[in-house]
C-alpha cells in the first residue's frame, strides 16, 4: 500500500487511520529487513522501535517538537518517515545515508549522537533556553544507555525542574548490544512486574477512556507512595508511566497523547522486543543481530564469510584465554563483551571477567582499584569510547602509575560507523599522560608479543589494534616483543616510520615498487626508541612519519622534539589527518581512498618525498 521511497516529509502520517498506521509499521519492518540484509547496519534495535517511532510522529508535531534519538543507531524508522527511504541502498556507504543521526541529512535530525547516554542532557539544554513553551522535546533512550553516568546526571537535573516539559521514552528490551547488566537492569525487571500485571495494564489502557486511566495512574502513584518508595524515576521527581508494551501501536499512541499534556518531566517506560518481526533477531540473546553485515534473510547467516581470516578482536580474546592458563588477571569491559569476542573467556573464567555495562569511567576506575592490590587487570574497550574516560585514565591510572593494560580495539579508521566512531584520537590522548606506554603491532604475532611484553611492565600500557581482519596463521602465544623499533627494510633515499598494519603495507609497497627506502616499525609508539632515531638521523636523509591519526600530539611531534633537542638537520615530514578533519562514514577502502590512505595514495606521496617534491 505504501511506497516508502516516495515519502518526502512526515506530514502524511497524521492523515492515516489506525489500520493504515499498523500496515505502515508492517511495511517499514519488511523494508528494514530487506534493505539491511543487503547493506548491513543496525538491525535489531530498529526493528524494536517501529511502533514507538510511528506513534511519536502521529501524536507529536515534528515541525515544532524535537525528537532526540540516544546513540542514533535506532533512528532508521525516523529516517524513513522523514523522506530518506529512497537512500537506504546507500546506507553506511561513502557519501551515502549515515547509520546514525546526521544534521547534514535532514532538518529533523536534531542531535547527532554516535555515543550513548547524551540525549537527556541535550534535551535539558534545549528545554532550558527554548522560548516556545508549547514545544515538546522527546528523547528515546534504551535501558542500557540510561544506566550510564551521563544519563543519570541528566535525570538528576531534569527531575528537579517542574516547569520543563521533558518526555523521556525508556525503550526497555533488556539488551544493549547484548544482555543488559547491573543493578539498574534488575530494578527495571521489578518495574516490569509479572507477565500477568503487564497484560492487565495493557488491557486496561486499551479499553478505559483517557480521563479514567489518567485518574487511575494518579491513584496508583498515591497508593504506591504510601506503601513503598521503590521507583527510581518517581523518587527523582519524574511522573512515571509504565511499563507498557511498546510494540503495540494503539497503546503507544494513547500514552503519547496522555503524556503530551503533562506539565512536569515524564518517563514513559516501554517494554519492546529487540529484533521484533524477524524471528532470528528476536531469538538472539547474544547480540549477533545488533549490527550486521549483509546477510541471507532465510538463514540469518552473513553473505560473505571469510573463513580463512580472523578479526583482531578475536585474536586478542583467544590470546587472553591462553594467557589466563598460567597467569592470573581480570578482564573488564564496558558493554563490549560481544564486540570484543569475550564470550568464551567469560565462560571459561567467569570469576575473572566483568562487564560493567555502558560505563567507561567506572570500568577505568575499577581497573585502577584492582591494580592497587598489585593484581593484573586488562581493560578492553573501543578506541572511540576510551575518550569518555580521559580524566580517569589520566588521574586514576597514569598519575599514580598503576599497572593497567588497556586494549584499544578499532584503533584507526573504522569505516561504516562514521565520524563519532573513528579511532584516530587515542594516541594524542595517551601521549599527554605520564607513565603510559603506547604499543601497536603490525600483525597478529606482534600484537601477541606486545601483550606479553605489557604483562611484564610495572606501569600502564595501551595496546592499539584495528577493526580489520588478517589471515589465520599459526601463532606463538609465548612470543614477546622487545622495547625497541624494528627495521623492515633498509634504503638510502628516505626513512619511513610508521606502526600497525600500515607499516607492513608500506613495506610491501616499497618492495613491490623497488623503492630505495628504509621502513621502520615503531611498534613502541611511546616511549620513542632514541637509539634507532639517532641512527636514522645520522643518515641525513628525509624522514616521513605516517600515522592513521589526527595530527596533534602524535609520534611525529615527539620525533620533531627529539630532532630539535639533538640539533639534527634531516627534514621530518608528517602524513596523517589534518586536526580539523572529520572522517565521514563509508567502506574502509572508500574512506582510505578519499583521505589519502589507500596504497596508491601512499605510494604517490612516498615517491614525491623521494624526489623532494
Amino acid at each position: 500500500m505504501f511506497d516508502l521511497e516516495s515519502i518526502t516529509d512526515p506530514s502524511f502520517i497524521k492523515k492515516l487511520n489506525r489500520k493504515e498506521l499498523k500496515l505502515l509499521c508492517q511495511e517499514i519492518r519488511e523494508f528494514l529487513i530487506d534493505n539491511i540484509s543487503k547493506t548491513g547496519g543496525h538491525l535489531s534495535s530498529n526493528l524494536g522501535v517501529v511502533e514507538i517511532t510511528v506513534a511519536m510522529y502521529y501524536v507529536f508535531d515534528p515541525e515544532k517538537d524535537k525528537f532526540i534519538f540516544d546513540v542514533g543507531h535506532q533512528s532508521y524508522v525516523h529516517k524513513i518517515l522523514t523522506g530518506r527511504a529512497k537512500d537506504f541502498k546507500t546506507l553506511r556507504q561513502y557519501d551515502g545515508l549515515c547509520g546514525y543521526i546526521s544534521k547534514d541529512e535532514s532538518k529533523y535530525d536534531i542531535w547527532e549522537s554516535g555515543h550513548s547516554s547524551t540525549s537527556i542532557s541535550a534535551m535539558s539544554g534545549i528545554l532550558y533556553k527554548n522560548p516556545d513553551k508549547d514545544m515538546r522535546v522527546v528523547s528515546l533512550i534504551g535501558d542500557s544507555s540510561i544506566m550510564n553516568g551521563v544519563a543519570i546526571e541528566g535525570l538528576n537535573y531534569l527531575g528537579q525542574t517542574d516547569d520543563r516539559r521533558a518526555i523521556i521514552i525508556l525503550n526497555d528490551n533488556k539488551m544493549g548490544i547484548s544482555k543488559s547488566v547491573g543493578a539498574l537492569s534488575t530494578a527495571f525487571s521489578k518495574l516490569r512486574g509479572t507477565r500477568f500485571s503487564r497484560g492487565l495494564r495493557a488491557v486496561l489502557t486499551k479499553i478505559l477512556p483517557r480521563f479514567f486511566t489518567r485518574w487511575f495512574h494518579q491513584f496508583k502513584r498515591g497508593i504506591k507512595g504510601f506503601i513503598q518508595q521503590d521507583n527510581i524515576f518517581e523518587d527523582m521527581g519524574f511522573d512515571y508511566y509504565g511499563p507498557y508494551n511498546g510494540n503495540d501501536l494503539d497503546t503507544a499512541i494513547k500514552l503519547f497523547k496522555r503524556v503530551k499534556e503533562a506539565k512536569a518531566p515524564v518517563v514513559l517506560h516501554f517494554h519492546t522486543i529487540k529484533g521484533k518481526g524477524y524471528s532470528k533477531a528476536e531469538d538472539d540473546l547474544v547480540g549477533n543481530f545488533h549490527g550486521v553485515s549483509p546477510f541471507d534473510i532465510e538463514t540469518g547467516k552473513p553473505l560473505k564469510v571469510e573463513e580463512d581470516k580472523m578479526s583482531y578482536s578475536k585474536l586478542v580474546a583467544d590470546f587472553l584465554i591462553h594467557k589466563r592458563e598460567n597467569t592470573e588477571f581480570t578482564v573488564i569491559t564496558p558493554a563490549m563483551k560481544v564486540g570484543a569476542k569475550l564470550e568464551e573467556f567469560q565462560e571459561k573464567y567467569p570469576n575473572d571477567f566483568i562487564d560493567v555495562g555502558i560505563a567507561e569511567e567506572h570500568a577505568t576506575i575499577m581497573s585502577a582499584g584492582i591494580a592497587t592490590l598489585n593484581k593484573n587487570v586488562v581493560l578492553l574497550m573501543y578506541s572511540t569510547f576510551s575518550q569518555r574516560a580521559y580524566d580517569e585514565m589520566l588521574n586514576d591510572i597514569a598519575r599514580t602509575n598503576l599497572k593497567v593494560i588497556v586494549g584499544l580495539d578499532r584503533s584507526g579508521i573504522v569505516g561504516e560507523d562514521g565520524s563519532t566512531h573513528q579511532g584516530i584520537y587515542d594516541v594524542s590522548m595517551f601521549m599527554a599522560m605520564p607513565n603510559f606506554k603506547i604499543f601497536m603491532g603490525r600483525n597478529f604475532q606482534e600484537v601477541i608479543g606486545l601483550y606479553n611484553l605489557a604483562f611484564d611492565i610495572d606501569s600502564p600500557v595501551v595496546i592499539r589494534y584495528p577493526r580489520g581482519k588478517d589471515l589465520i596463521k599459526e601463532l606463538d602465544y609465548s612470543y614477546k616483543c622487545e622495547m625497541k623499533w624494528e627495521y623492515l627494510k633498509k634504503g638510502s633515499k628516505l626513512v619511513v616510520i610508521s606502526y600497525g598494519p600500515d607499516v607492513e603495507r608500506i613495506s610491501n609497497i616499497a618492495n613491490e615498487n623497488n623503492l630505495d627506502i628504509t621502513v621502520i616499525d615503531a611498534k613502541i609508539i611511546k616511549p620513542i626508541d632514541e637509539v634507532t632515531l639517532n641512527e636514522v638521523f645520522k643518515l641525513n636523509i628525509p624522514i616521513l612519519v605516517i600515522e592513521q591519526l589526527i595530527s596533534v600530539g602524535t609520534l611525529y611531534h615527539f620525533i620533531l622534539d627529539f630532532k630539535e633537542m639533538n640539533d639534527y638537520k634531516s627534514k621530518v615530514v608528517k602524513y596523517s589527518f589534518n586536526y580539523d578533519t572529520i572522517i565521514k562514514h563509508g567502506s574502509l577502502n572508500d574512506v582510505y581512498s578519499h583521505y589519502g590512505f589507500s596504497s596508491d595514495k601512499l605510494l604517490e606521496f612516498i615517491k614525491g618525498e623521494i624526489k623532494g617534491d
